[in-house]
């Protein structure tokens, strides 16, 4: 199961995320892939954390609140950040 769990990490990252930027591009809008410096900590912190929970192939309680503590830090990371609009410099139409 923690294989399934990691290959379609490794699909959504390696063909949605671009396959969104790509239509964003057909369509006229604007989704880049500049994510901000707390963002980017967020998502190594998370490779690092379910990283060390797979890598004994075997998991407790412990590991399970682990990943809990961590999906909640990160719920309540982007519910308070605050979003800075990204400026292009193109024209609205």
């Amino acid at each position: 199961s923690m294989t399934i769990a990691i290959g379609s990490s490794t699909q959504i990252a390696l063909f949605v995320v671009p396959f969104s930027v790509i239509m964003g591009w057909i369509m006229d809008k604007d989704m880049t892939l500049n994510f901000p410096p707390y963002e980017i900590v967020l998502y190594i912190s998370s490779v690092i954390i379910v990283s060390i929970c797979i890598a004994n192939g075997k998991s407790n309680w412990l590991m399970g609140s682990l990943l809990i503590t961590t999906y909640i830090m990160l719920a309540v990371g982007f519910w308070c950040e605050k979003v800075i609009p990204y400026d292009t410099g193109a024209e609205t139409k």
